[in-house]
């Protein structure tokens, strides 16, 4: 029997998310998964998502993972963006990156301008001026359509609101699946905030965190601290790989270099200088290393970390692609002989410790050796530990970092790894989605 068939006989969910295709990136990801494996699991995902929205990456190419007969809402999404790029000099038509991690030159006055009128105006994010229309087209499909129970992903934290006030005036059961926390990300503190704006965030963030029948975070670490937040228990479900962008891929060739990689966004925060001094070290202590190093970087990343690779002397070891659809990435991160995961150096109260990249989950996939550079009482580290994916090395420890990346190097060259990613199968989409399911059917049976 036909799939569309057989999902006449399952429960709907109505899952409300800013992220999809053809949205690319890592933001879309488990968004797409859950959609591709909720079937197995009883359930036929209704998506809602916003028409033409400025997501900062697309990549039409996410769209195959999209199952046969799934339907997908739409409204229109007013968004701000043009009002940005207007302050910044640039064309109202321009995608827009991540202001706060990731800069293209020095930030200046009118940088300043755009980020507070983003947290002091638009609250809770930039897609504010969604969250009207998409109740008011949300009221009108329920009266016409059932649906058994709601998911809301954000951030942006505008799905929350969406699904909080369908859920106060339908009653219908509903998980609010975190990403990233709202008052408690790292840059919130950057909004500069007046005493109105900050109260108008934490009064929203409660009424969602108090009225949610689940409250789902992707972090032990942020989960805690949600919980204390809430006041009420918050469950775990990480972010994950699929097994399927995995199979029948062939790795990148890279002949003869032994190839570090970092796939994804590489902000402000997260630039390794103490990595780059060591490798131009190696380059003079280490024979054959100059003419055996390549570095891939892939993604959007911050103009500090250019000027930090440049001073270092390895300009000319550097290739840099600003995008590549998933296949490509997945290529890339087969052919890597070491995956870098740069983790949040943080500051003030935030919880570095929580932050888990989501490309962890597909270096994992990839079954690639990892060098994590962050904190070793981390939750990445604990991941990285428990599947003997690689090892986790502070910062500031140089001697640390050059010794192991000289064991790297020196495997390499007998065609060695020394790290292999064990036991990774509870972080596949398809288990994380059960857990999920199992949510769903929890609420929805009360």
């Amino acid at each position: 029997m036909p799939i569309f068939v057989l999902s006449a006989y399952l429960k709907r969910v109505l899952y409300i998310i800013y992220y999809w295709p053809p949205c690319g990136g890592i933001s879309v990801l488990r968004n797409l998964k859950f959609v591709k494996y909720f079937r197995e699991f009883g359930w036929e995902p209704v998506v809602f998502a916003p028409e033409d929205a400025n997501y900062p990456v697309i990549d039409p190419t996410t769209a195959k993972d999209i199952p046969p007969g799934t339907e997908v809402i739409k409204t229109k999404a007013v968004e701000p963006f043009a009002i940005f790029n207007l302050l910044q000099g640039r064309k109202m038509d321009s995608r827009v990156k991540d202001v706060f991690l990731v800069r293209e030159a020095r930030p200046g006055i009118m940088h300043k301008l755009g980020v507070w009128v983003r947290g002091n105006l638009f609250i809770p994010d930039a897609r504010m001026l969604w969250i009207n229309p998409s109740v008011k087209y949300l009221r009108k499909y329920l009266k016409t359509h059932h649906i058994d129970a709601i998911i809301s992903y954000g951030p942006p934290h505008s799905t929350h609101r969406i699904a909080y006030r369908i859920h106060k005036e339908t009653n219908i059961p509903w998980i609010a699946d975190f990403q990233d926390p709202w008052t408690q990300i790292d840059y919130f503190e950057k909004f500069m905030l007046t005493d109105f704006a900050r109260k108008k965030h934490q009064t929203q963030e409660k009424e969602v965190l108090e009225s949610a029948d689940k409250v789902v975070m992707v972090s032990p670490s942020w989960r805690k601290d949600m919980a204390e937040l809430g006041g009420r228990p918050v469950e775990y479900i990480p972010f994950g790989y699929d097994e399927d962008d995995f199979r029948n891929t062939t790795p990148k060739d890279n002949g003869n270099k032994f190839v570090i990689s970092h796939y994804g966004t590489l902000g402000t925060d997260r630039n390794p200088e103490q990595l780059w001094t060591v490798l131009a070290e190696m380059m003079s202590e280490v024979p054959g290393f100059e003419s055996h190093l390549l570095i891939d970087l892939a993604g959007v990343v911050d103009y500090s970390v250019f000027h930090s690779i440049e001073e270092s002397g390895l300009k000319d070891k550097l290739r840099y692609v600003p995008f590549m659809t998933k296949d490509k990435v997945i290529e890339g991160m087969l052919g890597s002989d070491v995956l870098l995961l740069l983790l949040n150096k943080g500051f003030g109260d935030y919880n570095v410790k929580g932050r888990i990249p989501a490309k962890l989950f597909e270096y994992l996939g990839s079954k690639r050796q990892v060098l994590v550079i962050g904190q070793a009482d981390s939750d990445v580290a604990n991941i990285i530990s428990e599947t003997n994916a690689g090892l986790t090395i502070d910062y500031d420890n140089t001697e640390a970092l050059k010794s192991n990346l000289i064991r790297f190097y020196e495997a390499w060259k007998e065609g060695k790894q020394l790290y292999s990613p064990q036991n990774i199968e509870k972080y596949s989409f398809k288990n994380l989605t059960g857990q999920m399911a199992a949510l769903l059917d929890e609420i929805s049976s009360k």
